[in-house]
């Protein structure tokens, strides 16, 4: 019965407040979905009035539609696919391939507990 409890307490965290906790025992981060920003963590922290906000140093690309060949990298210089064997490193950039999943992702530095929002 405890067991059941605590499953319907991780769903309801999960659906309604949007908290994933680490397995029990187990280390791990917990994570807050917030589909507002700004927003502020749930320990208070950095104080009274101050709130997080989300912003493009946050963005973490999760997975893209890479073109044949593609690596994640381009040369500047051609603007195709980079052959590392033979583009300088001066001429490299991140790949342009479209986006399937990112987010924007914090964490609080007084608790620990990650951040995330879906990018669009």
């Amino acid at each position: 019965m405890k067991a059941f409890l605590a499953s319907v307490k991780r769903w309801w965290l999960r659906r309604f407040r949007g908290v994933v906790k680490p397995p029990a025992g187990q280390a791990g981060t917990t994570w807050q979905q917030h589909d507002d920003n700004p927003f502020k963590c749930a320990c208070g922290w950095p104080g009274p009035g101050i709130v997080y906000k989300f912003d493009q140093n946050d963005l973490v690309i999760r997975s893209q539609e890479h073109v044949d060949g593609c690596q994640g990298l381009m040369d500047s210089s051609t603007h195709r696919v980079a052959d590392l064997a033979k583009t300088r490193m001066i001429d490299l950039e991140v790949c342009q391939c479209p986006v399937t999943d990112a987010r924007y992702v914090k964490i609080c530095p007084q608790c620990h507990t990650g951040h995330w929002k879906q990018a669009k």
